[in-house]
């Protein structure tokens, strides 16, 4: 009897222990990074996408000038603790023209919306779409510390780079 009560305690408290198990939840502090100049308002925000960690972003850019503005993917770069960390990738980019992504235009007094994944931090997989083949991609936990965006964009022939960040944390409860 002592030996059947030794046995159940010891399965019971390791059930309990699994279930206590700690999460770790990625925060981002401020919640959003955000620029503003005389052609455009940006906001750079971290997504968490029903997961613990933050694997993407949304980007969104309003352009406040009277004329298009260019969004140039090939020279705007992920920044993480202050170092280039290469480029985004998001919908409509495959293995193909992942290193030459074509440019956006955000028309006259619009805005455009992007959710962007560092390349770095994906793993390509390929997905099945009736009969013909297509590519994706999953994003991966985008690590601690500074991240960012140097988005790049031209304006009636002007370059005009912007940098926005947020700070990363891991917090376990």
């Amino acid at each position: 009897m002592r030996k059947t009560a030794c046995v159940f305690y010891t399965v019971f408290t390791l059930f309990i222990m699994s279930g206590c198990a700690p999460t770790r939840i990625w925060i981002s502090s401020p919640a959003f990074g955000t620029v503003e100049n005389q052609v455009f308002n940006a906001q750079f925000l971290p997504l968490r996408n029903d997961k613990n960690f933050i694997n993407e972003f949304r980007l969104v850019v309003w352009n406040k000038s009277d004329k298009d503005l260019e969004i140039d993917w090939s020279a705007t770069r992920y920044i993480h603790k202050g170092r280039d960390f290469g480029r985004f990738i998001f919908e409509g980019i495959d293995a193909d023209n992942v290193n030459n992504p074509p440019s956006d235009i955000v028309p006259a007094g619009g805005n455009l919306l992007r959710v962007i994944a560092p390349v770095r931090l994906i793993a390509w997989k390929p997905m099945k779409s009736n009969v013909r083949q297509t590519s994706g991609f999953s994003a991966g936990p985008v690590p601690e510390g500074e991240s960012g965006i140097a988005l790049v964009t031209r304006h009636k022939g002007q370059l005009i780079r912007e940098t926005l960040t947020v700070n990363i944390s891991i917090e376990v409860k």
